[in-house]
């Protein structure tokens, strides 16, 4: 493809993720309010997971016309799309919301841990993961089943921490009312 075109398309992309979320993230603080912070913790994951079926089986079943090839592009659009505004919307400011009940010590060693650490560790050992399937299958596309795994796998993984997380959050935050409450 052309340079120019890539760069017109991932613009295009970054400008409909950024309306999306500003949108989403109108509905997403009365979601959170409403349904809880659970909800607004596990819609990123459900969505990642239920959007990515289609693209992998795109994938999986094959890219060898220029149409499958178009739809499982279109597909993996989609999902990315999708994935960023609600992660951006409703993941984020669960994440953010989480440190409310905490201490001030734990706070600032709890973001510092997540947030520095953490978001480097993840994406570099996601690059990691994503060059050593390269080299060893010679492709991404080839790897597409080995990624299908690793992708739920993640994604489970995902659903149940931010799960345990709300109980912990609700057992401190109820905790941290009965205090004021006796105050």
């Amino acid at each position: 493809p052309d340079p120019l075109d890539y760069q017109r398309f991932i613009s295009q992309f970054s400008s409909i993720v950024g309306l999306s979320t500003c949108i989403v993230i109108f509905v997403g603080v009365h979601a959170i309010r409403i349904l809880g912070w659970r909800i607004g913790a596990l819609t990123t994951p459900l969505v990642m997971a239920c959007l990515a079926f289609p693209f992998f089986s795109g994938v999986l079943v094959g890219l060898d016309t220029p149409r499958r090839l178009k739809i499982a592009v279109t597909l993996g659009m989609i999902q990315t799309l999708l994935a960023k505004t609600t992660k951006y919307a409703l993941f984020d400011p669960t994440t953010q919301m989480a440190y409310i009940p905490l201490d001030d010590e734990s706070k600032v060693k709890g973001k510092a841990a997540i947030e520095v650490i953490g978001s480097r560790i993840g994406k570099s050992g996601g690059s990691l993961i994503q060059q050593g399937l390269v080299l060893v299958f010679g492709n991404i596309i080839s790897a597409a089943p080995v990624l299908v795994v690793l992708y739920y796998s993640v994604l489970a993984w995902w659903a149940y921490s931010a799960n345990r997380l709300s109980e912990l959050f609700y057992a401190r935050t109820a905790m941290q009312e009965s205090k004021e409450h006796e105050e």
